[in-house]
């Protein structure tokens, strides 16, 4: 499962569609540095470790914006965490290109679009813009 979070040009008032938000490949903010505000939650992810896994960076980038001074504490039920991402614009077909921030995530049996963009990634992306960017997977 490729997994994106929907990114925009912070100077630019575009509002998006259930799909993200459009884009032009030739746009010079393009990519982007941005951050997510995520928060610990039990059972899963209430160590840096099993967050920065999710997202793909390391404890230490976690840790550091979000004043956690060792990378290795554990963390407190809906404990706030600023992950660092970035966005890009990427072509998802001949007629729409959208910016987002390109994960990985294996999904698991029971998974779908649904219960993978609102629980393990809290409604930071949507199922639909799940399903654009993986057009052929079918979860299971």
């Amino acid at each position: 499962l490729f997994l994106f979070f929907l990114c925009c040009d912070s100077q630019a008032v575009i509002e998006p569609t259930t799909s993200g938000y459009t884009c032009s490949l030739n746009q010079t903010t393009s990519p982007c540095q941005t951050y997510v505000y995520y928060r610990a939650v039990a059972p899963d992810f209430l160590d840096l470790a099993s967050v920065g896994d999710l997202f793909s960076v390391s404890r230490l980038m976690i840790s550091n914006p979000s004043n956690i001074s060792s990378p290795s504490s554990p963390l407190v039920p809906f404990q706030s965490l600023f992950v660092p991402i970035q966005c890009s614009c990427n072509r998802i077909n001949s007629s729409m290109s959208i910016s987002y921030a390109g994960l990985n995530y294996t999904i698991k049996a029971g998974n779908t679009f649904y219960l993978v963009s609102t629980t393990q990634f809290q409604n930071l992306t949507s199922y639909q813009s799940v399903e654009v960017v993986n057009p052929t997977l079918v979860p299971t």
